[in-house]
């Protein structure tokens, strides 16, 4: 016996029009699953603690000065051990600065400010990021990087004497700590970086003593020596 087809008895294109009419429910429904799924997926990512924690990155730092700020420190820890890739972004572009496999805990690495090219990066302000291959996760360190490669000045404004004392009054063109400098060796150093302060010496004082003020910014650099002609 022969096969018997069986139609609909509205026929095609009523078909047609049945699936056309429920299309926007279907596309609907697609649309309220893959919202869900995501919402879902953000949550659980929410909930996760992160992989990276106790994170330290130094503010700011002179690549071109002799002192111990001429590399920025980055510094977390991450929960499992990872292969990391962390990089400095500059321009739309990375420069990786450590690209290894890390244990589980304490991360340092340092960036010396230079770019791909090994050429000392721009001043500005920079941001650090950490891509981690086995958990699949990309971290952009929030702290910012400061590269301040200008050395500040410094001016004297006045002098007082006593007995016991001499202040110099002084003033910067950025926030700095002032040095003073005694026949050649550095006697004070302000514990403030205030751009106007006084800086107060207890020792002995001739006319033959030899004095002169710097300034050190946040970043390490030193203003040029300013010699203090006589009291």
């Amino acid at each position: 016996m022969g096969s018997v087809s069986q139609r609909s008895p509205f026929g095609s294109s009523y078909n047609r029009d049945v699936v056309s009419r429920n299309a926007p429910t279907v596309l609907a429904l697609v649309l309220l699953v893959a919202t869900a799924t995501a919402f879902a997926v953000t949550q659980r990512l929410k909930l996760e603690p992160s992989p990276i924690s106790q994170t330290h990155v130094d503010k700011a730092f002179s690549p071109v000065c002799r002192c111990p700020t001429r590399v920025a420190h980055i510094d977390f820890s991450i929960r499992r051990a990872d292969h990391l890739r962390v990089a400095i972004r500059l321009d739309g572009n990375e420069v990786t600065i450590a690209n290894r496999d890390f244990p589980k805990g304490a991360v340092h690495v340092r960036w010396r400010g230079r770019d791909g090219n090994g050429a000392v990066v721009p001043d500005g302000v920079y941001y650090a990021v950490v891509h981690l291959r086995r958990a699949q996760r990309m971290i952009d360190l929030p702290n910012p990087i400061r590269v301040d490669t200008r050395p500040p000045t410094i001016a004297l404004v006045g002098t007082q004497r006593s007995e016991s004392k001499t202040i110099f009054t002084y003033r910067t063109s950025e926030p700095a700590h002032a040095l003073l400098f005694v026949n050649g060796r550095r006697r004070v150093v302000t514990y403030s970086t205030r751009r106007h302060g006084r800086l107060p010496y207890y020792g002995k004082l001739s006319a033959r003593t030899k004095l002169a003020l710097e300034a050190e910014d946040l970043a390490g650099n030193r203003s040029a020596p300013l010699q203090i002609s006589s009291l």
